[in-house]
């Protein structure tokens, strides 16, 4: 994922020099299919084996980037291609993220907020080494990398597979369920799509019963708008205009950011006792992040915005980690996946728009002024919910 988080808006902006705009319409189209595929995702994920079928997941991320790395090394590589591939890459991840989420459901209670962080902490970690290898495109090369990212996802494909084996079953048993399937496929296809409408829609009814967490999906919704664009778009544009810097220098962006990620989750996974407010803590989190936006937009020198970032890095896991406990402390085991579809849908929902209209804004009106903007709306946002959101006051979790 973090080869994946430089190398594509790099090669949008460094390789191919197109606009800010057409930077912000390539993120769009990785981030499109979470809205169309991320809640069916979530509904699969809970009927099926989640190590299995993440495993099957991770080997299909091998095709689009397999393709991209034989565009790259013949030369053919262009928007439209890459256009095609971040929308093949973002079906795939819309089926990924609920399933991957759902795993961490099989944690205690009362340690939810550990599971999670530690979670949190080797995504990132592993995501900080594909950092570090995207800044060295220059000198390692494009398809070699492409390759390396293969390997990474076949390999993690593999391990998923071992850690999280499926129960053996008796080959005259399997014959026979799979006979008595056959048979009965015909009269089952209306049924199951009845009850997985009914599935979806239970999803949701988790969240409109429930204000503390209706007001999360409010609260992530506008990290997807407002965070992703300066995150997705900004940090490549600021480390290519700004700072006159190449991948190497956006890759150390990614890297502080990530470092900030993984400190606050160390913090959160050595702490043994839940967190009292949880709600609070997080809209604070968030607010936090408004405030290191503008920073880092007005930053007068370099040594000031690397700080800047590993802060907003830190304040971002913070968030992220809250957000997620939250989520599975409220919600069934048996309708995680689906919860964490929803969730997700919320998270990532806006993130297109706010991806192409960062770029656009930034085209248009300037990278210094679009970050401040969005800053502003961000505090505003924090500011609304410590006025008028349950969130706020949240002190414990319902057990399953």
């Amino acid at each position: 994922m973090g080869l994946h988080t430089v190398l594509y808006p790099w090669l949008v902006i460094g390789v191919l020099n197109e606009s800010p705009s057409r930077l912000g319409l390539a993120q769009l189209a990785v981030l499109l299919p979470n809205l169309l595929f991320i809640l069916p995702g979530g509904v699969i994920s809970d009927r099926r084996h989640r190590g299995s079928w993440l495993s099957r997941l991770y080997l299909l991320y091998a095709f689009p980037i397999a393709i991209l790395a034989g565009a790259a090394a013949s030369g053919e590589l262009t928007f439209s291609l890459l256009l095609m591939f971040g929308m093949a890459y973002g079906t795939v991840s819309a089926f990924v993220q609920p399933a991957r989420e759902s795993l961490l459901g099989y944690a205690p209670q009362n340690s939810m907020h550990q599971a999670v962080a530690k979670a949190v902490m080797v995504q990132f970690l592993a995501q900080g080494v594909g950092f570090i290898l995207a800044g060295q495109i220059d000198d390692i090369g494009l398809t070699t990398l492409l390759c390396v990212q293969i390997s990474m996802f076949v390999l993690s494909s593999l391990l998923i597979k071992r850690s999280h084996p499926e129960q053996e079953v008796d080959a005259e048993l399997l014959a026979t369920l799979e006979r008595q399937q056959d048979e009965t496929e015909a009269n089952t296809k209306a049924v199951n799509q009845k009850q997985t409408l009914r599935e979806l829609r239970a999803g949701f009814a988790l969240f409109l019963t429930d204000k503390r967490l209706l007001h999360l999906l409010l609260l992530v919704s506008a990290t997807g708008f407002l965070g992703f664009g300066v995150y997705l778009v900004g940090m490549p544009l600021l480390a290519s205009q700004s700072y006159m810097g190449g991948a190497g220098l956006y890759a150390t962006f990614q890297v502080i950011f990530t470092l900030g990620i993984v400190s606050a989750n160390f913090l959160v996974s050595r702490r043994k006792d839940t967190f009292k407010r949880p709600g609070r803590l997080m809209i604070i989190s968030f607010l936090g992040r408004g405030a290191l936006v503008c920073v880092i937009a007005t930053a007068p020198n370099f040594w000031l915005l690397l700080p800047a970032i590993y802060i907003w890095g830190a304040f971002s896991g913070m968030s992220m980690t809250l957000g997620r406990t939250i989520l599975h402390n409220q919600v069934p085991h048996s309708h995680r996946s689906r919860a964490a579809s929803v969730y997700q849908l919320c998270l990532f929902g806006g993130a297109p728009i706010g991806a192409w209209a960062c770029g656009f804004a930034i085209e248009n009106v300037g990278l210094t002024q679009t970050f401040t903007a969005i800053a502003v709306m961000t505090m505003v946002v924090s500011i609304v919910a410590a006025l008028g959101s349950p969130l706020w006051h949240l002190k414990t979790v319902k057990s399953d």
